[in-house]
């Protein structure tokens, strides 16, 4: 894998705070200061476009946010890769990795250059009262990824 590691500076971390908090949602209902939080024990990744980000099958323990640049999320299938979602800046995935500490369900690869940041679940149980609204708002994605993926998959059949 590919990536490089940097710390967030503070400016990084003022610049991103009202921003995620309005469009991430697994950050709804956190107060800038519990985002702070979260993103000061984080990791900021870049990832060069034509890159892996996270492949299918392997073990995860981590959500990423897309801070700028694009994504595409893709599954194997007996006809050759399936694209599930086109992602942009303020999109997430890998909430379920985060959750179960489980094999990926899909494979994500930069479309372009990107800059992300890696939140492991170390991070989200550090605190109780973060860890609660983060895992709530991962239910809800979730429920709404799975009622779209029924609804699709009711149309196909």
């Amino acid at each position: 894998m590919s990536w490089i590691k940097e710390q967030f500076t503070e400016a990084d971390l003022q610049r991103m705070l009202a921003r995620l908090a309005e469009h991430v949602k697994a950050f709804h209902g956190l107060t800038p200061g519990e985002i702070s939080e979260v993103l000061g024990k984080s990791e900021k990744c870049s990832f060069p476009s034509g890159s892996y980000i996270v492949k299918e099958g392997n073990i995860g323990s981590q959500m990423y946010i897309i801070l700028s640049g694009e994504a595409r999320v893709f599954k194997d299938s007996r006809d050759g890769p399936l694209v599930l979602a086109r992602l942009v800046a303020a999109d997430s995935f890998g909430e379920m990795a985060l959750a179960d500490n489980e094999a990926r369900s899909a494979s994500v690869k930069a479309d372009s250059d990107c800059v992300l940041v890696r939140i492991n679940d170390k991070v989200i149980n550090s605190r109780a009262e973060i860890g609660l609204k983060v895992y709530r708002n991962i239910a809800k994605l979730l429920s709404a990824r799975l009622r779209e993926a029924d609804e699709l998959l009711a149309w196909r059949l």
